[in-house]
């Protein structure tokens, strides 16, 4: 049997459900804006090491250009 292995896609579900729960609790007044971007920290970690794997792929320049104000909105 193999074990199932996780694609890029299933990456950005995983990120994409952790932020939006995230983005809930924190419009709903259930957290605070500095425990939202601690909760958050991980996830924005992740994007951007994967956006420098692709620009290191590709040759190009890479920067980190996810930021908790831009997964917010």
């Amino acid at each position: 049997m193999h074990a199932r292995r996780f694609t890029p896609l299933d990456n950005a579900i995983a990120n994409r459900e952790a932020v939006d729960h995230i983005k809930s609790l924190y419009i709903r007044g259930k957290i605070t804006r500095e425990v939202a971007e601690a909760l958050a920290e991980p996830v924005i970690n992740r994007i951007n090491k994967r956006e420098q794997e692709i620009a290191r792929k590709y040759g190009k320049k890479s920067y980190p250009r996810t930021t908790f104000i831009g997964l917010m909105r």
